[in-house]
């Protein structure tokens, strides 16, 4: 018996324009009902998210910034710091690269080098919280992670270059072709999910996943029945328990409803 479902948002469970299928609040309704686990996997900031899923927010568990980050009803059940050399690490390595936008993610907000103002319509796709700040010491929070954003949308030609600049226990995952994130090696979604699989005394066997990209894999690969996006990239279909519809013909709902009819 299913009793936690996880989902990736961006290419998972939100279509190409960024939306929930028309079905998807009433099918989380009939899991709510059921007493049925529902978790948001995501790399994006916990208040977008939190934003996203109103009015049923309160009732759901997030893995916001790829595990670094995680609540039940706005509280906190688990978060990670990065340790502060780290951060300026990062913070001076992507100064080589200014053509590409690094977001600098809180518990409370995010934040972004001020030259990066023109890239607000941008920022306001993901981010519901922040401010633009000149220089790190205008953070008094812990950082949780970094993302970073290329207009260009080739976010994978930096993979490499900014990797060999970095030490070894920080790692990159890229999100699709626009995002790819920076975090400390430990930490993922998987890392999230297991964490929940023991606070609420289940197994793998009692969960279910959908993802599509890199900082998926983990998270699919520490549940029994993982579930790749007909759109997945090729090493996230690799691994998963079955290939389902892509995100644009509402793959995630089609196949929560065959659970809630029995039918899986």
């Amino acid at each position: 018996m299913i009793r936690l479902i996880a989902s990736d948002m961006d290419g998972t469970l939100l279509n190409s324009k960024k939306e929930f299928d028309d079905e998807f609040f009433n099918i989380l309704q009939e899991l709510l009902n059921k007493e049925i686990y529902f978790v948001i996997a995501s790399g994006n900031q916990f208040h977008h998210l939190y934003n996203q899923f109103l009015p049923y927010s309160d009732d759901l568990y997030f893995i916001s910034e790829n595990g670094s980050f995680i609540t039940k009803v706005k509280k906190e059940l688990y978060s990670f710091t990065m340790d502060q050399y780290d951060v300026q690490t990062i913070y001076d390595v992507l100064k080589q690269y200014p053509e590409i936008m690094p977001v600098i993610g809180g518990k409370e907000r995010s934040y972004i080098p001020r030259q990066y103002q023109a890239f607000q319509e941008e920022i306001e796709r993901h981010y519901d919280e922040y401010i633009f700040i000149n220089d790190l010491k205008d953070i008094t929070e812990g950082v949780l992670k970094f993302s970073i954003h290329d207009p260009q949308h080739h976010i994978e030609r930096y993979v490499e270059l900014i990797k060999k600049s970095l030490p070894k226990h920080l790692k990159i995952m890229t999100s699709g072709n626009e995002w790819m994130d920076i975090q400390d090696e430990k930490i993922n979604k998987g890392f999230g999910i297991n964490f929940l699989i023991k606070t609420l005394n289940l197994t793998k066997n009692d969960c279910m996943a959908f993802g599509d990209q890199m900082n998926d894999y983990e998270l699919l690969k520490n549940v029994k029945y993982s579930f790749a996006m007909k759109n997945a990239i090729p090493p996230i279909k690799e691994i998963a328990y079955q290939v389902i519809q892509s995100n644009d013909e509402a793959g995630v709902t089609q196949k929560i409803k065959e659970i809630l009819k029995g039918e899986f």
